[in-house]
């Protein structure tokens, strides 16, 4: 009797075991739903009111001649839901101001030494991930050629998170590539404004300022002397290198031999730039990091600090964009 229960028992636990394996291997099996995409939500009346009274508040130059810019919107990586807001601002910058006609296209195919030729700047408006999008070499070459034969090139917070080893050309065009962004979107960061004389930072009446925006880390190409640095994060504020626990920020460092990439320091030697201007060959490029947030589309200061570098990309702005000295 004794002999047929440690047999029973040990069938009843063979039988378990074998089910918990079974279940392991179902639960194994079975495949995580995919994320469901990310549904743009657009602004509402009253944040295009708001996005209205910036627009009629900047300061603007009359154009020298009928302006035309091409918008490219559409992202292949991180889809900003500002997106919308940034095409309205443009939208309204052309019906109340009347400083350029806007044509959004996104299909990269289309953008060829030709049709290109029919605009006067180029906007890449909080998209990611371009070299996913201009594969062909014909179109990347009529992109970059645009710009360094004497087309202007404006771009908003993700317009350089892009490019990088796949395209590098195009980093090296905007002067950096995102790298991180350990200013995220929640938090209220003091922004230091590098020379108030410069025409497209007047909009700061002469005074630094503090913005809640989500702000890029800039790497690849980088480096000072690339461009001329208009604003830039404030390191003597503590707000913007240290946690809240007093500790020291840090990023992603440089990947190591396995690949991975540890967290260093936030290097305090080196500037954060938020926003510059400069000369490719002929043309002329203006990168601003603010418009995470959709908020920045309907603040004044940034608004016009927008409108002052689409102004300064079409020609119809002049400004120093002698590069920085890296003394």
């Amino acid at each position: 009797m004794k002999k047929r229960t440690q047999l029973l028992a040990l069938a009843f636990f063979s039988f378990a075991l074998f089910a918990n394996a079974q279940e392991t291997i179902k639960k194994k099996k079975v495949k995580k739903a995919p994320k469901p995409p990310k549904v743009l939500v657009p602004p509402t009346a009253e944040e295009l009111k708001k996005v209205e009274q910036a627009i009629l508040a900047a300061d603007i130059k009359t154009p020298k001649k009928e302006r035309k810019i091409i918008v490219y919107s559409q992202s292949h990586g991180f889809k900003h839901n500002s997106r919308l807001i940034g095409e309205e601002m443009l939208k309204l910058i052309e019906e109340k101001l009347k400083l350029f006609k806007v044509t959004i296209n996104n299909n990269p195919e289309e953008w060829t030494e030709e049709y290109l030729s029919g605009f006067d700047a180029i906007c890449v408006l909080n998209a990611t991930g371009l070299e996913h999008a201009f594969r062909k070499d014909e179109n990347r070459q009529a992109f970059i050629n645009f710009v360094k034969n004497g087309g202007g090139l404006f771009g908003c917070h993700a317009a350089t998170d892009g490019g990088k080893e796949k395209w590098p050309e195009y980093s090296e065009m905007w002067g950096g590539h995102f790298d991180c962004h350990p200013w995220g979107k929640t938090g209220t960061w003091k922004i230091e404004v590098c020379d108030h004389s410069n025409p497209l930072n007047k909009c700061f009446h002469g005074e630094n300022f503090a913005i809640k925006d989500e702000l890029y880390l800039h790497k690849g190409p980088y480096k000072k002397g690339n461009f001329k640095t208009l604003t830039r994060i404030h390191l003597k504020e503590k707000v913007n290198t240290h946690n809240s626990n007093g500790k020291l920020k840090t990023v992603p460092g440089d990947r190591g031999p396995d690949g991975k990439r540890a967290r260093v320091d936030l290097d305090l030697s080196r500037e954060y730039p938020t926003s510059w201007c400069k000369k490719l060959d002929q043309g002329r490029v203006f990168y601003a990091t603010f418009g995470h947030n959709e908020s920045a589309y309907w603040n004044p200061k940034i608004v016009d600090h927008y409108i002052r570098g689409l102004q300064y990309a079409l020609g119809d702005r002049e400004a120093d964009d002698t590069a920085d000295s890296v003394q």
